[in-house]
């Protein structure tokens, strides 16, 4: 395998700053002395942990931390070698955290900008890292440096996993609705309080899970070996 330390040392870099931007994003989530644009979304403290955003970054930097130690591992031995468990857990996170991304760009970044905001209103502070950097860090750590040998097609569905658990909670928590101790549709799947869209946005957002999955599986598959062998 050629070049094995340099994309370890590619890898460990990435990885560590992902963890790092999610720290910093954590810690100054819990700040008081902070002052925060509430007009739009509540998301400071413990209820930013109801956000896809939030879980899905969150997920990405604990695979990338320990994506990370085995990095660090393989400098040493001077090897390259993952647990598959955990290059599956980093794919799952980049898909989840590529979700994200895309469904900013292309969906709501535009609702914003027609709501009356500015389009990278969802790119400010905090945001920037969540919606954008860890997200791109994470995608090129994972199909250039991370690859994983005989990658199953079957294998995407673990990519689809936090989307569909997500779902679980989200769909219950809009149906109740903030008025009786839910949550409101921050994501906009009802597109305006009409829940028979409901179902038909989480069909949409599980094929786009789905398309992604596939999508990183393929340039991982075709990157990563062309750069690693």
């Amino acid at each position: 395998m050629k070049n094995k330390r340099l994309f370890s040392v590619l890898s460990l870099i990435i990885n560590i700053v992902i963890f790092m931007l999610m720290v910093h994003t954590l810690l100054n989530n819990f700040r008081t002395d902070i002052l925060r644009n509430t007009e739009m979304l509540d998301a400071g403290g413990w209820v930013s942990f109801r956000y896809f955003t939030m879980l899905s970054n969150i997920l990405a930097a604990i695979a990338a931390v320990i994506v990370a130690g085995f990095d660090v591992k393989n400098l040493i031995r001077d090897e390259y070698a993952f647990p598959r468990w955990v290059l599956i857990l980093k794919y799952a996170g980049t898909v989840a955290v590529t979700l994200t991304f895309v469904t900013v760009v292309v969906f709501l970044g535009p609702m914003v900008q027609a709501l009356g905001y500015g389009y990278f209103t969802l790119f400010a502070n905090e945001n920037f890292f969540l919606h954008f950097l860890s997200p791109v860090l994470a995608i090129v750590s994972f199909i250039c440096f991370e690859r994983i040998e005989n990658f199953k097609f079957i294998e995407t569905l673990y990519g689809v996993i936090p989307t569909v658990l997500y779902s679980f909670a989200y769909l219950p928590m809009v149906v109740i609705g903030k008025e009786n101790g839910g949550w409101p549709d921050f994501y906009m799947l009802t597109f305006g309080g009409h829940m028979w869209v409901a179902p038909i946005s989480l069909v949409v957002m599980y094929g786009a899970t789905f398309g992604l999955a596939v999508a990183e599986r393929a340039a991982q598959k075709a990157i990563a070996k062309k750069l690693l062998l």
